[in-house]
């Protein structure tokens, strides 16, 4: 019997398979850089499940777009632009300006940052900050010409005299050292505790 569409998840895509059927899908769960939440990727077979329509010479397809739309602004500049952002949701704390990058921590509301350069790399606009380990930092501000991730003020110049962090379900005094790029033995000693000592949420953290 014709089966019409096969679901089937192996490890190693790298040849078809099932290919006496019309389709097979082989992930559920796609993610591509520009765009939210995960895809269906499949492989068609033959024309079944497209009715043997084909694009007519007169009337090209445009292919539906894979990221936000974008603004009329540049979609590869910067700005060597200061300010403090806050965001009003959670996001990712990456290695570079852009979503292929690393993801190795995360900023949530009611926390903020200082910036000192902005990107606007594709759909996104991002931000730089100089972490305490030394090492530059990427946020996104939002999307670029659309929805805003949180609120900033430009033109800040005078450094903050204090960090503060509150502990949320989860945290560790590694993994709040490891967001800032301190030592977690410093944290702990600048809160008067050893790595030991337990921590609970909503306690505030002086982190420099």
């Amino acid at each position: 019997v014709d089966k019409g569409w096969i679901a089937d998840y192996p490890y190693n895509t790298s040849r078809d398979r099932y290919t006496s059927h019309h389709a097979w899908q082989f992930r559920s769960d796609q993610q591509f850089a520009g765009s939210y939440g995960n895809f269906d990727v499949s492989q068609l077979y033959d024309d079944f499940f497209t009715a043997n329509q084909t694009p007519s010479p007169s009337a090209p397809v445009t292919p539906a777009p894979s990221q936000p739309a974008k603004s009329n602004v540049a979609s590869d500049t910067d700005y060597a632009q200061t300010g403090v952002f806050k965001p009003s949701a959670t996001v990712n704390i990456r290695t570079g300006a852009g979503t292929d990058y690393a993801a190795i921590g995360s900023y949530a509301p009611g926390e903020s940052l200082i910036y000192d350069h902005v990107y606007i790399r594709g759909a996104y606009v991002w931000a730089r900050y100089l972490s305490y380990s030394g090492r530059y930092h990427y946020v996104s501000l939002g999307v670029n010409g659309g929805e805003s991730y949180g609120s900033r003020s430009s033109g800040y110049t005078s450094p903050v005299s204090h960090t503060y962090y509150t502990v949320r379900y989860g945290d560790s005094f590694w993994s709040i050292a490891y967001k800032y790029g301190i030592s977690m033995y410093t944290l702990a000693a600048n809160n008067g505790k050893s790595i030991y000592s337990l921590i609970y949420p909503s306690e505030s953290l002086y982190i420099r």
